[in-house]
């Protein structure tokens, strides 16, 4: 029996936290960090350790009716990737599953709003169907998939220049280090 509960992060929050799950300062405290940032609500649960990966995906099975198919059951097929937006795929931790005619078959990370498959289907022109799969195997997926094939964004650009300064502030740390070795020392007095 499906539900009638709208795919997005608001009601899954509401209802794993009715049904006390997580706490639910914790819950709205992941839910506002995901809206804030690049996470996603479920990977934000997730590596915050607040509900295990496969739990999570049972449990949006159950409160959205939808099947569960994660990609450890079924492996994704080449040719479904054919015309679709790598780093679109990338940024929801989607993992384009099969194509049959006009029917895209897309494996969630638990869940994504229903905004962002409109998008999906918007952007192909094909209707998408989508199925459970969890975080950590789509991601697992893609990162070796389509790690290669991904430009990076201009947000994604900002983000590793901003994380590149404190490995940069390292070597130079590190180079001033090595200078100061070398160069001759006076004696001790």
């Amino acid at each position: 029996m499906k539900n009638s509960n709208r795919l997005d992060y608001s009601s899954l929050a509401e209802v794993l936290g009715q049904r006390g799950l997580i706490d639910p300062g914790r819950l709205k405290i992941a839910l506002q960090a995901s809206q804030k940032t690049s996470v996603s609500f479920p990977e934000m649960l997730v590596s915050e350790n607040l509900i295990g990966d496969w739990e999570l995906s049972r449990l949006v099975c159950e409160i959205f009716g939808l099947p569960f198919l994660p990609i450890d059951f079924y492996a994704p097929s080449p040719t479904a990737l054919e015309g679709l937006d790598h780093n679109f795929l990338r940024q929801y931790a989607l993992v384009p599953l099969s194509r049959h005619g006009q029917i895209l078959t897309v494996c969630m990370p638990a869940l994504v709003p229903a905004e962002v498959l409109g998008q999906l289907a918007a952007s192909t022109d094909l209707h998408v169907m989508p199925v459970v799969g969890t975080v950590n195997s789509n991601n697992r997926w893609l990162a070796e998939n389509l790690a290669a094939q991904i430009d990076a964004s201009p947000e994604e650009g900002a983000a590793s220049t901003w994380s590149n300064v404190f490995d940069e502030a390292d070597a130079a740390v590190l180079l001033d280090l090595n200078v100061e070795s070398e160069l001759p020392q006076e004696p001790s007095t």
